[in-house]
């Protein structure tokens, strides 16, 4: 996505940039689903929120690095925000992993889908041929199941002066 240039909020000398456009809606509208940020050439960039990138500016050596935090509205769709100085002003891209929804009307449900009239045959076919034979084939399962009316009475000895 598209970058732009944003006016910090504070007088830290930090490039503030923000995508031009809205990122899609996510999954649920949950930030966590925004799985990974990366810069244009691949580095990962490390997510933080705007109060704790604040005072993460004066670290003496991870302070610079490029750090972003997701913003968004009540529709669930919002902006990337990246800050940092290690990338001198250069940064113009960024790439985006995470689960995003696009329109449910659009997916096809399960139940929608139609099976044209010249298959038929094939498939009822196919499933009694290959499937059917080999669940006859199956061992049956009677004499391992589990009720007890498997279970057959132990004989009990007759010694012979009971007679």
């Amino acid at each position: 996505m598209e970058l732009q240039d944003e006016k910090s909020l504070d007088d830290t000398p930090l490039f503030r940039k923000r995508t031009k456009e809205k990122i899609p809606q996510l999954v649920d509208k949950d930030p966590c689903n925004l799985f990974s940020v990366h810069d244009q050439i691949g580095q990962p960039l490390q997510e933080m929120g705007e109060q704790r990138r604040f005072f993460h500016f004066a670290r003496k050596y991870t302070g610079a690095d490029l750090t972003y935090w997701y913003e968004n509205d009540e529709n669930g769709d919002g902006y990337i925000y990246v800050e940092g100085t290690a990338d001198r002003n250069q940064l113009r891209y960024i790439w985006i992993e995470g689960l995003f929804s696009f329109n449910d009307d659009d997916e096809a449900d399960e139940d929608d889908i139609t099976i044209p009239g010249w298959m038929l045959p094939d498939i009822k076919n196919n499933i009694l041929k290959n499937e059917l034979s080999f669940m006859l084939a199956r061992i049956s399962d009677d004499d391992n199941n589990s009720t007890l009316d498997g279970i057959k009475p132990q004989a009990q000895a007759v010694t012979p002066n009971e007679k």
